[in-house]
């Protein structure tokens, strides 16, 4: 049995960088608490200790008491709102802000900025980076797939880091930049004229990306954090620039077309705008097959399975598939193309059958 062409696509999580040595979100904010108890973020304690009780307190006030919720993505997309001050749209309507927030940006706004920056430099030069390559190595399972799948393989990841492209050089990983060193859409156009087997699409960006004079481009290392090429928060990933804009368009096109299983390891289903993408392809056509990787309770396995279908309002019970494993214990040990084609019923099969 084969997959034919396009009908497999990954879409990678921030769980799916863990075993590599890369917190989560919300791993990412233990790591910024400890950092504010020293002396170079005490500073900041009190405000983060108030924005993220607002935050809290909001969530609260919709139903809302799962603190895993809060992560470093909601505070910087916060951070970015309050930095607007009256410049926000909203700001007409508003008749005062919180007595406390004045306090706790020591009655400057520039404060907000100054706490927002310290984050990313530390995202950027710190958390999403592994402390050996070889802790990503298993990545290299997408390689191995790539082999026997025998066709190319996209990959669509919502993480910052370089795990994929170090551990998949063997494939050659596509990411859009030409000689010059400059992304330009129609690279992915030209498919059948590229060596590399693995085409990447990152679609909040990468810790190694800046602009040019507006052009994308990339750096092995010397980009200021305040340059970096990426997005926060979950309201405003759909970009209307490219390669933001352009990698969405791949991503919604793929899934509405050829493909009929979904690979999504270590994705957490917060996302707004990828979870629509997802739900109007599985709804679309129920033939369509999604597999979650991820670890979970075996106890709660059907409790955890209608929450995804919840999220994403799924019309179809049948065409979500979980299994409870770490990234890399799928990248290692799972991910072959005669596992996958277990998740499909003979008579739903997408693929042709070759006698050998």
């Amino acid at each position: 049995m084969e997959f034919r062409k396009d009908e497999v696509i990954f879409l990678l999580g921030a769980g799916a960088s863990v075993d590599a040595g890369i917190p989560a979100s919300c791993g990412m904010i233990s790591k910024l608490e400890t950092l504010l108890k020293t002396p170079s973020w005490k500073g900041f304690e009190s405000l983060y200790n108030f924005v993220k009780s607002a935050i809290i307190y909001g969530d609260g006030i919709k139903g809302k008491f799962e603190y895993g919720n809060f992560n470093i993505e909601r505070l910087v997309n916060t951070l970015d709102e309050l930095r607007k001050s009256d410049e926000h749209p909203l700001f007409p309507f508003i008749g005062s802000w919180n007595p406390k927030l004045p306090e706790v940006t020591d009655n400057t706004f520039e404060k907000l900025g100054a706490f927002r920056t310290k984050i990313v430099e530390e995202l950027s030069q710190q958390w999403v980076h592994s402390e050996y390559d070889e802790h990503s190595q298993y990545f290299e399972g997408l390689s191995r797939f790539q082999k026997r799948y025998n066709h190319p393989l996209r990959v669509f990841t919502l993480n910052y880091d370089l795990c994929v492209e170090k551990s998949c050089k063997e494939s050659g990983v596509e990411r859009g930049f030409g000689d010059d060193k400059y992304w330009d859409w129609k690279i992915y156009e030209n498919e059948a004229q590229l060596e590399n087997n693995i085409f990447l699409y990152k679609l909040h960006g990468s810790i190694d990306w800046i602009r040019d004079g507006g052009k994308l481009t990339y750096k092995d290392k010397g980009i200021p954090s305040e340059q970096i090429e990426i997005i926060f928060g979950t309201t405003y990933k759909l970009q209307y620039i490219d390669p933001f804009l352009f990698f969405a368009y791949e991503f919604r096109k793929r899934l509405m077309t050829e493909v009929q299983l979904l690979i999504c390891v270590g994705y957490g289903f917060a996302d707004e705008h990828i979870n629509g993408i997802i739900s109007q392809a599985l709804n679309g056509d129920h033939s369509r097959k999604m597999l979650v990787i991820s670890p979970f309770d075996p106890k709660m396995a059907d409790e955890t399975l209608q929450c995804i279908r919840n999220t994403l309002k799924l019309s179809c019970n049948d065409n979500i598939t979980m299994w409870n494993l770490t990234a890399k214990e799928f990248f290692n040990d799972k991910l072959t193309v005669e596992e996958l084609t277990t998740i499909f019923p003979k008579e739903e099969a997408p693929f042709d059958e070759i006698t050998s």
